[in-house]
């Protein structure tokens, strides 16, 4: 990667959005690469060596610790970053981090990101406050995951994932669903129908296709914008809200069903 001079077209909103000075102490030590579906970029109670900056996929955040199946309670896209445990240096990730759709990110060592942060106060600060916009996401997703329903909660989740991948066909099974929703596959069938019967969505083997997204909005009234709204507010950022739409499918990725 040649430094600077490629800054400007990232994109990842962290390194986009943050103060040019300290983008340019961290772009020297950040390297591409692929995120390839499946792979697990943190694991509970290990350290990583490596924090991402996701510029292109969908990390999904697994509690794994009480329970037999995982269950997704948080989302990362080329909104965030993963591993921000390594801002504290004794701290090990809570939570497994595993790539749901495939993508990329730019990489840079936990050491290299715990000494660009000691030589910059801002770039700690700035850092820190996207902790809070994670924070934010996940208390929301607990608050619907008790009032919303399983058909709710789904159109929300859609909607999450169509901002982050920025296409609206979405490469997700009945199983990827299920561990975001923590519930049996033929919950995920139930609620499938009745979003596709409303013409909001179209499932296929492997995709689902966003047909109406402000029909999906509608429906999941105040659980799907607060999170997002209150990232904007943190970050003092605005993000793009309406996908470009896909020419064609792209093919399947994710936990095979």
């Amino acid at each position: 990667m040649q430094g600077n001079a490629s800054v400007a077209r990232t994109g990842n909103y962290l390194l986009a959005g943050m103060a040019p000075q300290d983008r340019q102490i961290l772009w020297p030590d950040l390297h591409s690469e692929e995120l390839p579906a499946r792979a697990y970029l943190e694991r509970t109670g290990h350290r990583s060596e490596n924090i991402y900056f996701i510029e292109a996929g969908v990390i999904s955040l697994l509690e794994t610790g009480d329970l037999r199946e995982p269950v997704e309670v948080g989302l990362i896209g080329r909104e965030g970053m993963v591993g921000v445990s390594s801002l504290v240096a004794d701290l090990l990730p809570q939570r497994d981090s595993y790539v749901q759709i495939a993508g990329r990110a730019l990489v840079i060592t936990r050491s290299g990101l715990l000494r660009a942060t000691r030589s910059s106060d801002g770039l700690l600060t700035y850092l820190l406050r996207y902790v809070q916009t994670q924070i934010a996401q996940m208390s929301l997703n607990v608050s619907a995951s008790v009032r919303a329903n399983v058909q709710a909660r789904l159109a929300r989740k859609l909607l999450m994932y169509h901002d982050r991948v920025g296409l609206d066909d979405l490469p997700l099974t009945h199983e990827n669903m299920s561990i975001m929703l923590g519930v049996r596959r033929a919950s995920i069938t139930h609620a499938i129908h009745i979003l596709e019967g409303e013409g909001w969505i179209r499932a296929q083997r492997g995709l689902v296709t966003i047909r109406d997204r402000h029909g999906l909005e509608s429906y999941c009234g105040p659980f799907y914008g607060v999170a997002e709204s209150r990232y904007d507010q943190i970050m003092n950022a605005q993000r793009p809200i309406h996908p470009v739409r896909s020419p064609q499918a792209p093919g399947a990725a994710g936990i095979s069903a």
